[in-house]
């Protein structure tokens, strides 16, 4: 059966499936705005040498407390660290200091490099983590479509030497990601993100898998498009075939932008998944 362009761009773009994307968006926006004139916080801490590699902490109330990584989404085009500092509010008040991290985004960078610089990233905040308040043993991490598929690839198993060591991240929360990266050579967004048919394979996730020593939790909105819902579905199979430590769950009702308001408040269903990964304190 022969798919339609503007079908395909249905399936993969989901400013195109979710009309009111925008909402969510302003709604983000307001609460983070909320979350930083209430929280202490270090902001624009530097993690590396590129213009957007940046981090917030917001700590727990000890130091030597559980540490979790955020990594926001935009189809690695958009949005910024400061739309997501209310993903603080969800984990700080369970004992867990939480850093939202920036990344290059496209086209100032390619695809490749942001995925290797988030790596340098995460590799970074492990290496720093007692003195951004947290436990190098206690790291974890999460990420939003974009911010999911960085982190998938930045745990993956055969990076060679830039691999990440055993151990670094404990467990990962990839929401509503996007694992293979063929579809988006044919939508209009990657007029911005410029990926090349020889960049594909480099950058695709379901051709290189996480690292089995990492748990993972793979989770998706029962309203997503059957295809994006297929990426997370067909994600978590293998990861779990290789011998990995794996959940998948369906959020039912959530589309791809409505599921990050499951992570606004610690009694959050998707808040929960990340403080149970992140052995935090009820």
């Amino acid at each position: 059966m022969s798919v339609t362009p503007d079908d395909h761009e249905w399936q993969y773009n989901p400013r195109h499936s979710v009309p009111d994307f925008a909402r969510h968006a302003e709604r983000a926006a307001a609460l983070s705005r909320a979350t930083r004139e209430r929280r202490a916080a270090r902001y624009d801490i530097a993690y590396g040498d590129s213009p957007l590699s940046t981090l917030d902490v917001f700590p727990a109330e000890a130091r030597g407390a559980p540490l979790h990584v955020f990594l926001h989404g935009g189809y690695w085009r958009g949005r910024d660290k400061a739309d997501y500092s209310y993903v603080a509010d969800a984990l700080v008040p369970s004992g867990v200091t939480t850093v939202v991290m920036n990344y290059d985004l496209c086209p100032a960078a390619t695809l490749p490099e942001i995925a290797r610089r988030t790596r340098e990233g995460l590799r970074w905040i492990h290496r720093n983590a007692a003195a951004l308040g947290g436990d190098p043993d206690r790291l974890t991490v999460s990420g939003h479509s974009a911010g999911a598929h960085l982190i998938a690839m930045a745990l993956a198993d055969d990076a060679g030497a830039d691999r990440l060591e055993d151990g670094a991240i404990k467990a990962a929360t990839l929401i509503s990601g996007i694992y293979e990266l063929a579809p988006v050579l044919d939508i209009t967004v990657n007029e911005t993100i410029g990926l090349r048919p020889e960049m594909v394979d480099g950058v695709s996730p379901m051709r290189h898998p996480p690292a089995t020593a990492t748990a993972l939790t793979v989770v998706v909105g029962s309203a997503e498009t059957p295809a994006w819902i297929a990426q997370s579905r067909d994600f978590a199979t293998l990861c779990r075939g290789r011998g990995g430590r794996v959940a998948y769950h369906t959020l039912a009702g959530e589309d791809h932008f409505s599921i990050m308001a499951r992570m606004e408040r610690p009694d959050d269903a998707l808040s929960r998944l990340v403080l149970d990964a992140a052995g935090a304190k009820e």
